[in-house]
Parts: structure tokens; sequence; C-alpha cells
């Protein structure tokens, strides 16, 4: 059985920083001595850009290294390739974590990763099973591949989701120990939170149900992937504490039930802008007592502090 903590990053609504928090927590992590693998789940292929420039993308990974290969390769609700085939290794930010014992580790994306819910649909119901059991077998796919031993060397994966609740959305729900809803303390933001909450709580159910019909594990198939809380971004602050406007979206959630960590981060053009990318995620470039890694690394405490993850030098 795997002992890696899975940790899904989601949000309906784009441009809340959900791809810009997976990489600098993943990067974080990392400098504080952690073997962490990021997933990139969304056909924007943002984080894979985050660490390989889109040139290099086309010539090394985009043919037979990425998420979308392995999609692929399902038949009758199973892969035939090893998802640990996909690894890579960015070298720019793990030269950068050199001299830690930490290291960051990624599973690339593809921009055709888009079309994989038709893929998937014209593949299932062609053999003699029933959809449903296929549809089953291949939400639980993820999980049972991050169960090989290929992944029993990392302590933490993050899966970067696509902002919607399509089968790629549903095989990281289905595979994680905790859920992180990165947001805006906006309207249209805080409006998906609870939406997706109720849907969460709804692929749960009908998941369990399933295990109990169609798992011969049925025990070992449940599900019950822990909502972490809310994260709130692009604050903008004054006097310290979250301008008036904003507050009353950060109370409204709250007021949902809905956890929400305590640590904000706030508007910063280093952290958020669309910048050409670099290699190395903002947290290892600013100082450490910069305001930006001040509040990453707050964070990232509070973070592992949920997920229990004890293997980390401060």
């Amino acid at each position: 059985m795997r002992t890696v903590q899975v940790v899904s990053v989601i949000n309906y609504k784009g441009g809340v920083g959900k791809t810009t928090l997976t990489a600098n927590l993943g990067a974080e992590f990392a400098r504080r001595g952690l073997k962490v693998l990021l997933i990139d789940l969304d056909p924007q292929t943002n984080l894979t850009f985050c660490f390989y420039h889109p040139d290099d993308w086309r010539k090394t990974l985009r043919e037979s290294l990425t998420i979308k290969r392995w999609f692929d390769s399902i038949e009758a609700g199973v892969p035939k390739i090893g998802l640990g085939e996909l690894i890579v290794s960015p070298k720019p930010v793990n030269a950068v974590l050199a001299n830690t014992s930490g290291s960051l580790d990624l599973i690339a994306s593809h921009l055709g990763l888009i079309h994989v819910d038709l893929e998937l649909a014209r593949g299932l119901g062609r053999i003699d099973s029933p959809y449903e059991a296929e549809l089953f077998r291949v939400r639980g796919a993820l999980a049972d591949a991050l169960r090989d031993t290929a992944f029993t060397e990392y302590d933490l994966v993050l899966v970067d989701c696509p902002p919607n609740f399509n089968i790629a959305t549903q095989t990281a729900i289905v595979a994680s120990d905790f859920i992180v809803i990165p947001a805006k303390a906006d309207y249209l933001s805080t409006l998906g939170i609870e939406y997706l909450w109720g849907n969460l709580e709804e692929l749960k159910e009908r998941h369990n149900e399933e295990a109990r019909r169609y798992s011969r594990r049925a025990r070992h198939s449940k599900i019950d992937p822990i909502v972490a809380g809310v994260i709130f971004t692009m604050i903008q602050f004054r006097n310290e504490q979250p301008i008036s406007a904003l507050k009353y979206y950060i109370d409204q959630v709250r007021n949902l039930g809905i956890p929400a960590f305590k640590t904000y981060l706030r508007e910063n053009m280093t952290l958020f802008a669309g910048t050409v990318p670099r290699g190395v995620p903002t947290v290892l470039r600013e100082g450490l007592s910069s305001q930006v890694s001040t509040e990453l690394r707050q964070l990232a405490t509070e973070l592992l502090d949920t997920f229990r993850i004890e293997r980390a030098a401060a």
C-alpha cells in the first residue's frame, strides 16, 4: 500500500493562482527536504511550462512523456503503461535544490488532454463489461497507479487539476488524501466553491457505492478525501488586514462551514504575473526574508501541519 500523500489543487474558476500556488508550494516543500512529485492534469499545461520552456516541451516531452500518453493507453478502464515511466526531473529547479535533501519531479501535461473525456468515452463499453464498471475503473486508475513502487520514494504528490469536473479531475480526487482550493476573495471565485464542495461529496458517495458493486477490494476502494481548506490569493491589504470589501467573501466561505487557511497570499506582481517561465519558482528565487517568500513559507507550514507530514526542515 502506498504511503505517499496525494493532494489535489482545484477550483472551477480560472485566474485564481492555482498553478502558481502548486509550483511554489511544491518547490518550498522540496526546499524543506521533501521528495515532491507534481502532476499536471490541466490541458493548459501551465504547470509544465513553469519548469520547461514550450520549445523544450515540444522537443523532449510532447510525444511520449506526458500524462496524455497514460490516459491514451487506457483500455477497458485499465492503463497499459506505467505512470512511473512518465516522471521527469526538471534540471533548473533541482539544481537550486541540490544543497537540500529534497527534490521536485514532474509528470507533464499535454494540450490534447482537453479531449480526454471524449477519447475515453469512445473506448468504454466496447467489451463485455458494464459501462459504469469501466468508468469506475478509470476513475480509480490514478489511485491504483500511485500505489506502484515507482512512487514509494515520494513524500508528497501535488496534482494541478483543470478548472472543471471532467474525468481527469475525478481521477485526481479519487486518488487524493486532501483537496486544496485556491480562490480570490470575489463573487465568482467564492460562488463556485460551494458548488465544488457539493460535487466532491456527490462523487465520493457515488464512487463508494460503485466500489461495493464493482470492486473485489471494496473496503480498500472507498475514498474519503478531506477538503484541507481554501487558500485566498491575490489579497489586497490595509493595516495588515484584507480590505473590507474582501473580508465579506472570506467570511462567506467560512460561514458555509468550509475551512480556510489563516495565511493569505497578497496581490504580488512578482508571484502572480504571467511572465515567461524561468524554470525556478518565485519562492526559490526571492530572498527568504521577502514578503512573498514569507507568506508562502507560512502557508507551507500550515499545509504540512494539516497533512501531518513531519519530514521537513524549517
